[in-house]
């Protein structure tokens, strides 16, 4: 369950001055008129006689319902001395209510529900869950009961197990580089008494210290349903809405009225300054301004002169600093938009070697110009053109639009209100812009509005809440039909049409990967790929990043295991000019030497970074245990310090050489497109690419895990330490694999989990953990990953071990547990393939293991004809405890010692490139 915070965005590395043309040189991108009808939403608004808001947007595009219920309290409405009160009430919704005595988790994974959580603020806590439709009424049911019917079965135990669930999340997050930032800096931008002072999850002192009548009173206030708003989006009619929502919600009675401050925006007598230190590897500056509260227009011109300071390539800030000068690795600015008023935010990533201040003074150069001249048209233009293109993509989910007319019908009074920012946005001026950044960013009231408590009653009800709905049988799920085409020069072209959205994605796959790195070069796959979008022969990298931001088009580049990806997001109707810019980015490099120096640079930052954070390092030192880290699978893929730093522009240039062959590449494309359109356009920007077919990579060994082997890493003052749990397993391609997704999914795949249940809901020593089958194309690993409290890592270790038993054959799967992970699987099939990105990910599959052409289409089908000994017969395959290696990263003067003690083999302390320690 995750607060809303503002997060800073890792961004490409330094280009040398001369690779940049001059701002005056940019040409304005021609705009079509702002059309409102265009980004709008088809929706109807209900208000109950008990006040509950209900807004409905139809779409039955696929058979799934968007469920999202906004209350309108956060943590602005505690006080200090009893913070927390709205995450931790975050919690206890998961725990079942009065007629309803059972997790609310397990229901949701019994009926199939996907991308749900529940989200806490300072201004509002939300849930959310998408459901087949078949399951929607039971839904509707649940969320009634716990918005009606929790207080009565809120218990001191319940507050103790979440309580300590909390206490664990914070835990994790202050353990995280940069975790304790964003408290101290709102602590020193509001006064005291502000209610935007204190942290959300709030303090240890607090939650130790709530009572459960502090708890219960808190429910009674705020969770009423005049105080929250529901948006159902999907497969269902405005009148089944209200009847449905009518009946589960009408009886619920109102809770009391409420005083609710509406605007406090600080402002700040003097500039203020302070340091922190933290176990990272570079310094990073936060820059922090006060600025208007939502729904002001003035913000959505902030907005867009923070994405002239940051928002690509081509941005001011990223451009002198990243690019021009070398001072950061990253910059990013932003509004973190709030209901009593917002703040303004830069972030610069140092680099390694570069003083602070420096990098601070050329930030101020750069803001101080920006304010004086305002943006360009062509800056401005640009950016509007991408920012509208990110709000259609993101609005291809349904729950993305049930969450955004729930936040405007709490915040804007009306669930439109965002087509009168995006509007004003739309329309912003240059000067306005200017005048807004002026009035704002140039800088170093209490007004209270009571109104009559309006008249509320309940309906008349006879529904018998200790009748839970049945749910339906889930619907069938259809996977679009694969089309196969191929260009005149062999490069195989994949097709999944889908035409719900006028979008289209485009992805390169070659056939590479990390596995195409030997041991002496590791990391230039990655390099080489992580270098396309920065700089063809015939455009640099920042006419290629407006070129792209132009069409509303957005290029990234992924190096798998087996397969190097260059992925597009374009437009339906500008496609054709899109594939061509990603064309030239993959068959047209530039590897300046400038620039691969300074990616160069970039990588070994990040690297150094991987090593800071807990799971990343244990990532990067897992596989050379497990395959040997001379072997294919055993390195990571961004490489080691020292391979890196060997690398040269030839290596990358002679990898993409080698690699990149239209024999060994296949173009798979999802989204509203023909094979009729896309293969011309496809042939006029791939048709010349010459060259056969790569290499054979080297084929990975198959070796059995040499267990009972544990590798601890120090991390000083670590508040957590983090668990894995390893080992080699089968090849791809085992009659069993489709088995064994259930028992992984049952095991460590979800929030119900049997390995989460253990540690997190049962014992709260962990915030979550997971366990996972990894998926490359030859021999696959099991993963276990637990992040837990320090002083429980070797009762932890005891846990884990005991469940990976159990998987193995200790506790076969069976009974009503089969039952509901059968459910879940099936179910959750509903929502499995809504977007695109979706639909590349199970083409890519395909590609990557040899899967046939109707295997999605008949996954389902597949899926339910499964039994228990199947499971039970895969798990015992797969799952060898007499093979596992553990890997602890931790404080080392807490834990070493009751590690020692399991006796669980033979014990070595590494450093963070997993070489042994002498002690």
């Amino acid at each position: 369950m995750k607060q809303k915070l503002w997060l800073s965005v890792a961004l490409p590395l330094v280009l040398a001055t001369h690779m940049a043309p001059p701002l005056h040189a940019a040409t304005p991108v021609a705009q079509a008129p702002f059309q409102r009808s265009t980004y709008a939403l088809k929706q109807q608004k209900f208000v109950l006689k008990n006040g509950l808001t209900l807004v409905v947007h139809e779409d039955h595009s696929v058979p799934v319902v968007a469920v999202n219920l906004w209350y309108h309290v956060g943590s602005r409405n505690e006080q200090r001395g009893k913070t927390g009160f709205a995450h931790l009430f975050e919690h206890f919704f998961f725990n079942g209510s009065e007629n309803y005595p059972h997790g609310f988790r397990e229901a949701m994974d019994d009926l199939g529900a996907n991308n749900r959580n529940g989200t806490t603020n300072g201004d509002r806590t939300n849930f959310y869950e998408d459901v087949p439709v078949s399951a929607l009424e039971r839904t509707l049911y649940l969320e009634s009961d716990r918005m009606g019917y929790l207080g009565n079965y809120i218990s001191k135990e319940m507050l103790e197990r979440e309580r300590g669930v909390v206490q664990n999340e914070k835990r994790q997050g202050e353990n995280q580089p940069y975790g304790r930032v964003w408290q101290e800096i709102s602590a020193q931008m509001y006064p005291y008494s502000h209610p935007y002072s204190w942290s959300t999850i709030g303090s240890m002192d607090d939650l130790n210290a709530a009572s459960l009548d502090d708890i219960k009173q808190w429910y009674r206030s705020y969770y009423g349903p005049n105080n929250a708003v529901i948006s159902l989006a999907g497969d269902i009619t405005p009148e089944r809405a209200l009847a449905l929502v009518t009946q589960y919600f009408g009886a619920i009675p109102p809770g009391p009225p409420l005083p609710r401050t509406q605007r406090w925006i600080p402002r700040l007598d003097s500039d203020i300054r302070s340091e922190m230190e933290d176990r990272v590897p570079q310094a990073r500056i936060y820059r922090s301004y006060h600025a208007p509260a939502v729904g002001d227009p003035e913000l959505g011109r902030l907005s867009l002169l923070a994405e002239v300071l940051a928002g690509s390539k081509s941005a001011r800030l990223e451009r002198r600093l990243v690019y021009e000068k070398g001072l950061a690795t990253a910059v990013n600015a932003g509004v973190n938009d709030a209901e009593l008023g917002s703040t303004f935010n830069i972030i610069v990533t140092v680099k390694p070697g570069v003083a602070p201040a420096d990098a601070e003074r050329e930030m101020d150069n750069v803001l101080r110009e920006l304010l004086a001249q305002g943006p360009t048209a062509a800056e401005l233009a640009r950016v509007k053109t991408s920012s509208l293109a990110a709000f259609a993509r993101a609005n291809e989910r349904l729950g993305r639009r049930a969450d955004l007319l729930a936040e405007n019908a709490t915040f804007g009074a009306t669930p439109e209100a965002y087509l009168d920012q995006l509007e004003a946005a739309a329309r912003a001026t240059p000067e306005q812009v200017k005048r807004s950044g002026a009035a704002w960013l140039n800088a170093h009231s209490h007004t209270m509005t009571v109104k009559p408590f309006a008249q509320l009653a309940v309906e008349k009800s006879t529904l018998d809440r200790k009748l839970l709905p049945a749910l339906g049988t889930p619907p069938e799920v259809a996977f679009p039909a694969i089309e196969r085409a191929q260009l005149k020069n062999g490069v195989k072209v994949v097709l999944l049409q889908r035409h719900t959205a006028p979008i289209v994605n485009v992805t390169l796959a070659l056939d590479a990967g990390s596995a195409s790195d030997s041991g002496a070069k590791a990391g230039a796959a990655s390099l080489a790929m992580d270098l396309l979008d920065k700089g063809t022969r015939t455009r640099n990298a920042f006419q290629l990043s407006d070129g792209l931001e132009s069409l509303g088009a957005q290029m990234s580049a992924a190096t798998l295991a087996d397969l190097s990806l260059l992925r597009l997001q374009s437009t339906a109707g500008n496609l054709a000019p899109s594939l061509a810019l990603m064309a030239d980015a993959a068959l047209r490099p530039a590897f300046a030497d400038a620039l691969f120096t300074q990616q160069q640079q970039r990588r070994l930052a990040q690297i150094a970074q991987e090593k800071a954070q807990p799971t990343s390092l244990a990532m990067r030192i897992v596989p050379g245990i497990l395959y040997g880290a001379d072997r294919t699978y055993g390195r990571p893929a961004s490489g080691d310090a020292d391979s890196v730093s060997r690398l040269t522009r030839d290596d990358v240039a002679q990898w993409h050489a080698s690699w990149f062959k239209p024999g060994s590449a296949t173009i798979v494309v999802s989204g509203d497109t023909t094979l009729a359109q896309l293969m011309p356009a496809l042939e006029a920007s791939f048709g010349a690419w010459q060259g056969g077919s790569a290499p054979a990579k080297p084929a990975a060994a198959p070796a059995r895990t040499a267990g009972k082997r544990v590798f601890l890493i120090d991390k000083p003052d670590a508040p957590q330490s983090t668990i894995v749990a390893a080992q080699l397993t089968q090849l791809q391609g085992q009659p069993e694999d489709l088995a064994m997704e259930p028992v992984m999914q049952n095991f460590g795949g979800m929030a119900t989990s049997r390995l989460n249940r253990n540690l997190r809901l049962d014992k709260h020593w962990s915030y979550g953990t997971s366990g996972q089958l990894t998926n490359p194309r030859g021999q696959r690993a099991l993963l276990v990953v637990a992040p837990v409290q320090t002083d429980k890592t070797r009762e932890a270790m005891v846990e884990v071990a005991k469940e990976i038993r159990g998987v193995a054959g200790e506790r076969p799967l069976q009974g009503e547990e089969f039952n509901s992970i059968m459910r879940n699987m099936g179910a959750r099939l509903a929502g499995r393939f809504e977007t695109l990105a979706a639909l590349d990910s199970a083409a890519l599959t395909s590609l990557n293991l040899g899967l046939p052409d109707d295997y999605w289409s008949g996954y389902s089908a597949s899926l339910r004809q499964l039994e228990p000994a199947q499971l039970a017969g895969a798990a015992a395959k797969f799952v060898q405890p007499d093979d596992l290696v553990w890997v602890v990263i931790g404080d080392l003067r807490k834990i070493e010692a009751g590690v020692r003690e399991l006796g669980w083999g033979e014990v070595t302390v590494l450093d963070t490139d997993g070489k042994p320690v002498a002690r």
